[in-house]
């Protein structure tokens, strides 16, 4: 066919080429450095296409229209070099889009104003027929106003370049040939708006073979060369399918890859929700962690344990650990969240069964002693111990059975933490025997509150399964002590013999023990 042979084939051909690369690269098109890439790609396919499309027309106002076509794509593709060369040095778009649609205003305007120039003439001040080497193309002649727009267009692309210039000062020994190779490729659609006037080379639609050296580098060194990927490809299905949350961040503390977990888990921890953190500062994170940024701001490996933020009990583990760093270039981060919640439960519940009474929720014999243990004397105040036994409780389990038993002292253990829990250290010690200790100013005091609960408790209804009520009551047996040698066996003593007689000399009452608590052992 006529069309196939010299250059329209050429042009179609870098149109297909184009477009076949945008459409490859669209599924990494979320990846950073990458976002906008396949769109310029794109662009650059349309504009061969359109131009194509002017050679090959026969009439002047079919190439007037497909010469005018080209102008969108032409002045988008020098912002989208902007913004990749942006994007992909930074690793982040924060903001980008937001500016680009600012930047695309002018290109609008300078868009509608082409296509309805025949009426208006702001844009052009003639239009005519060019013919090189037996190649027919519109040839046109630029108002004031249409360079000055295109000379607006064109300081992104001039400005992209010198980004990535800059950016070759902190590029890593790795990245360097690729960044030089860019910087090269980019250098030949902006320079050839200079250099194409002065060199005299009025071929229609030779601009459009200057794009395609930035795509073709890009392509194969953002999308195609594996070098350049964090991970193979084998690598990357795993990580995404992991429980733990991978997060990795650069230099400049950007989120540069992160899987599906760690997208979930930032934004437990953080108590925000992004559509993506690709891209995002981790200072969102950082901002909320004090301790965590402090290791992580001095590249220093550590673990930590972090509850989630209103959860139920949700635990997650952050592993800190700095990645390699090429020549002169800062070191990232690879931060891996895992899910603690489930351990941590079943810590909580192993620690609830060795220290807490399964019946009465107090804590049990054990444990009650180990707290003892620690429990400092507070200036000008003094301890209490206080042993309380139920009356006759084997008469209310030989009457009722054993289940009635276990509500009476379910319901006995409920009155003592609600009169002790926030004030001392309340335990259950044996089958009907509590114990509770407490700072106190006297022993007049001690034996004041030990009264107070007797008498309540004799108030006290208890309801049982059945409609079955009754009443309990309560020996109690108090020692005291404001030395600050005394230990939990002596005062447990004292308060024991202080309970036997309560509990011989009639029962329903409270014993002050008169014996001193004091035993050359180890203090408080």
């Amino acid at each position: 066919m006529p069309w196939m042979q010299g250059y329209p084939y050429y042009l179609i051909m870098g149109s297909v080429l184009s477009l076949y690369m945008g459409v490859n690269s669209y599924r990494h098109r979320n990846t950073p450095g990458r976002r906008y890439l396949w769109i310029l790609m794109l662009l650059v396919s349309v504009i061969f296409a359109a131009t194509a499309g002017e050679i090959l027309s026969q009439s002047f106002q079919a190439k007037l229209w497909w010469r005018n076509l080209q102008q969108a794509p032409l002045f988008l593709s020098t912002i989208f070099i902007y913004a990749f060369v942006k994007e992909y040095i930074t690793r982040s778009s924060d903001g980008l889009n937001r500016r680009l649609a600012f930047f695309c205003i002018p290109v609008a305007v300078y868009v509608l104003l082409i296509f309805t120039d025949s009426w208006h003439h702001l844009m052009r001040t003639g239009v005519g027929m060019n013919t090189v080497a037996g190649v027919s193309g519109i040839e046109v002649h630029p108002t004031v106003l249409n360079m000055t727009l295109i000379a607006y267009d064109q300081l992104f692309g001039v400005y992209a370049v010198f980004l990535l210039t800059v950016s070759l000062l902190n590029a890593s020994k790795h990245y360097f040939k690729w960044n030089v190779l860019m910087l090269l490729s980019l250098l030949v659609p902006i320079g050839s708006i200079f250099l194409l006037p002065l060199l005299k080379i009025t071929l229609p639609g030779f601009i459009a073979f200057t794009y395609l050296p930035p795509v073709i580098v890009g392509y194969f060194s953002i999308f195609r060369n594996s070098e350049l990927s964090l991970y193979p490809r084998a690598k990357k299905q795993i990580i995404e399918n992991m429980k733990d949350g991978i997060v990795l961040t650069d230099g400049h503390n950007i989120i540069i890859d992160i899987n599906e977990a760690g997208e979930r888990m930032l934004s437990a921890l953080a108590e925000r929700t992004e559509k993506s953190w690709l891209g995002k500062n981790i200072f969102l994170l950082l901002e909320r962690y004090g301790e965590v940024a402090v290791y992580y701001y001095r590249r220093m490996e550590h673990k930590f344990e972090m509850d989630v933020p209103g959860t139920d009990g949700a635990c997650y583990g952050l592993s800190l650990i700095e990645t390699e760093s090429g020549h002169g270039a800062a070191a990232g981060m690879l931060i891996v969240f895992s899910d603690l919640s489930e351990k941590k439960r079943y810590e909580r519940e192993l620690l609830y069964q060795a220290t807490v009474d399964d019946l009465t929720g107090l804590y049990n014999r054990r444990h009650f002693m180990r707290l003892i243990e620690n429990y400092a004397l507070q200036d000008e105040a003094g301890i209490a111990l206080l042993l309380f036994d139920i009356d006759d409780f084997k008469l209310i389990n030989d009457t009722y059975g054993h289940v009635a038993g276990d509500q009476a002292l379910v319901d006995f253990s409920h009155k003592i933490l609600r009169l002790y829990e926030n004030r001392g250290i309340a335990g259950r010690v044996g089958g009907e025997e509590f114990a509770v200790c407490f700072f106190a100013d006297s022993e007049g005091a001690a034996l004041k509150e030990a009264e107070k609960f007797r008498s309540e408790m004799s108030r006290h209804t208890v309801r049982l399964d059945g409609g079955h009520r009754i009443r309990l009551t309560v020996s109690v047996g108090i020692a005291f002590t404001e030395e600050s040698g005394a230990t939990f066996e002596a005062l447990y003593r004292e308060a024991d013999e202080a309970l036997y007689i309560s509990k011989t000399g009639g029962k329903n009452r409270v014993t002050l023990g008169r014996q001193p608590a004091l035993l050359e052992a180890r203090k408080l």
